[in-house]
């Protein structure tokens, strides 16, 4: 608690800084390269028992948890200009920060979704979904990449 309080001093968001007296963190975009390294080396140390953050930091930052809650499976793709799911790889990536074994004996990933995706969830983790590949999207481009070499 003695950390927390005097890293608030530390702390250029203020919103950030009325949260972490409670051992809260939040990690996004908006908050300045200091204050997010402040909250990553917090989390890592186990002075922080709860960090929100955005799905970037699920993907991208090594910060193992006990436990990992993934509240709402939709991502904005701007390149379709709509909502889509996450895919089966970024779920898998998000859940795998849960219980790492040189941490823990057993994580907890939870994921809350619509009703509609609940079925292809539970079958991720329960039977083998097949791969599929994603190249003849992008055939075109490649054969005319070929071609012009």
């Amino acid at each position: 608690k003695e950390i927390l309080n005097a890293e608030v001093k530390a702390c250029k968001n203020s919103d950030l800084a009325e949260l972490l007296p409670y051992g809260i963190g939040v990690h996004h975009a908006g908050l300045g390269r200091s204050d997010r390294t402040l909250v990553e080396d917090l989390f890592s140390d186990g002075h922080l028992q709860i960090l929100v953050s955005t799905a970037t930091l699920a993907w991208g930052v090594n910060l193992p948890a006990h436990t990992v809650v993934i509240k709402g499976t939709e991502v904005y793709n701007p390149t379709l200009a709509r909502w889509d799911e996450l895919s089966q790889l970024d779920v898998m990536q998000m859940l795998g920060r849960a219980g790492r074994p040189q941490f823990d004996e057993f994580g907890v990933g939870i994921i809350i979704t619509s009703y509609n995706e609940l079925q292809f969830y539970l079958s991720l983790f329960n039977q083998q979904l097949p791969i599929e590949s994603q190249f003849v999207k992008q055939l075109a481009d490649s054969l005319n990449a070929e071609i012009v070499s």
